[in-house]
């Protein structure tokens, strides 16, 4: 197991993919940035749930809360942006970041996620890799049998002594009540 892994390392660094992540801005203000800028250089093995962070340059100027920015993939084959929107400030020295690459079933990436929380300590950005996963299936219960007339097909519960025979007791009682039982005199 182990000489198989050695053997097959060569092919598994090979089949790493770098992917860039563009920063935009929403709005149509062009002195604000004129045109995306690569963001981070993300390296990460198709086989791993971590990537390596080749190059990151976080965006300059105002890190304000109402400037928004597009972070996302851009496919040149299709002309498509995929990706999130997110605050200026998430860039701020005081946050730490994450990205999160999600990826097909073949290793491309088809959706970025980013997000932030309180800076500690460790990494000033983490990559996580998300490999797209079947959704959860319904457990679906035994089909219902119809029989030949549409009706379900199911045995009748077994009755007691007193449901079978009730009419048999309820003629005994009103022949007793009838017949008076006589006198005796």
């Amino acid at each position: 197991m182990l000489l198989s892994r050695l053997i097959l390392l060569p092919f598994a660094v090979a089949s790493s993919v770098t992917l860039y992540v563009s920063s935009v801005p929403v709005s149509s203000d062009a002195s604000i940035v004129p045109s995306p800028i690569p963001l981070a250089q993300i390296e990460y093995d198709v086989d791993q749930s971590v990537g390596t962070l080749a190059s990151y340059t976080p965006p300059t100027g105002s890190y304000s809360s109402n400037h928004l920015l597009r972070v996302g993939l851009s496919d040149s084959k299709l002309g498509s942006w995929r990706g999130i929107v997110t605050s200026a400030a998430s860039f701020s020295e005081q946050y730490h970041k994450k990205f999160v690459i999600h990826i097909d079933e073949k290793g491309e990436p088809f959706h970025v996620g980013f997000g932030t929380s309180d800076k500690g300590s460790g990494q000033e950005v983490d990559i996580e890799i998300v490999r797209k996963t079947a959704g959860p299936k319904p457990v679906l219960n035994k089909p219902i049998v119809l029989n030949a007339e549409g009706r379900l097909e199911s045995k009748e519960p077994e009755k007691s002594f007193l449901q079978k025979y009730w009419w048999v007791l309820a003629l005994f009682l009103v022949v007793q009540l009838v017949s008076g039982g006589g006198d005796g005199k």
